[in-house]
């Protein structure tokens, strides 16, 4: 399949190929030049939550209030008020 550039330096991909690899339209698509070639791959978003349980985790979540008072001790925070 081949295409044109148009005048803005768009170029139109091809139905068949968006149909292809589920491309709509906002989706994003990355240019990588090898050589003389240029190489389109599709841009995938992930969602922060997709990530959850990704690394294993060293040690249990200590609490909101514990990491509030260390961030404190840190900062040199003597008087540090607990919030809800």
């Amino acid at each position: 399949m081949k295409t044109q550039i148009e005048s803005d330096g768009q170029i139109k991909i091809p139905p068949e190929i968006c149909q292809h690899l589920r491309l709509k339209e906002g989706d994003e698509l990355l240019f990588i030049v090898v050589g003389n070639e240029i190489h389109l791959r599709p841009i995938e978003r992930k969602r922060l939550s997709e990530f959850r349980g990704v690394l294993p985790a060293t040690r249990p979540h200590p609490g909101k209030a514990e990491i509030r008072q260390t961030v404190a001790e840190s900062l040199g925070i003597n008087n540090l008020k607990s919030e809800g």
